[in-house]
């Protein structure tokens, strides 16, 4: 991995770890990375070629991420954490001017070429793809160790 990838994802992770702490569940993921783009964020499904696992894009009203439906639970929550990576490490830029279209604008059509996505076959050849991947692993490891702290903590309080 290319120095300059292993300092962006350390900035970014250093961050988050500043102000979420070690352990996050998905949703103070979510709720922080709005906070940080300034505009809310969407996640939804849709129908996607079978090359793409999903995409985001910024709007000019909400950072939009998008799975591909069908995907199993873990695929879904990793594909996210990677689409919400490009956003934290601004691979993806904040778009709120007059020519960037809307979320309703966008949705009937759904034109990807303005849209951040990896197809399977050149994932991890671009360093943007791979610092992506690397934030998007060390977020997961900090969503699950809140799962599984926080049963633990449950049970010591409520017996």
């Amino acid at each position: 991995m290319q120095p300059e990838v292993i300092d962006e994802v350390r900035r970014v992770f250093d961050l988050l770890r500043g102000v979420l702490s070690d352990t996050f569940s998905f949703d103070a993921l979510a709720n922080f990375t709005a906070l940080y783009r300034k505009k809310p964020l969407r996640i939804e499904e849709a129908v996607l070629p079978v090359a793409i696992t999903g995409y985001c894009i910024a709007l000019r009203d909400v950072d939009l991420i998008c799975t591909r439906q069908g995907l199993d639970a873990i695929l879904v929550v990793t594909v996210r954490l990677h689409e919400i990576a490009h956003l934290l490490l601004g691979h993806i830029p904040f778009r709120s001017d007059a020519t960037t279209l809307s979320y309703a604008t966008f949705v009937p059509h759904r034109d990807l070429s303005s849209s951040q996505y990896r197809v399977q076959t050149f994932a991890y050849d671009l360093p943007a793809e791979c610092a992506a991947e690397t934030l998007a692993t060390l977020l997961l490891k900090c969503i699950f160790r809140e799962q599984a702290t926080l049963p633990s903590l449950a049970r010591k309080v409520y017996g």
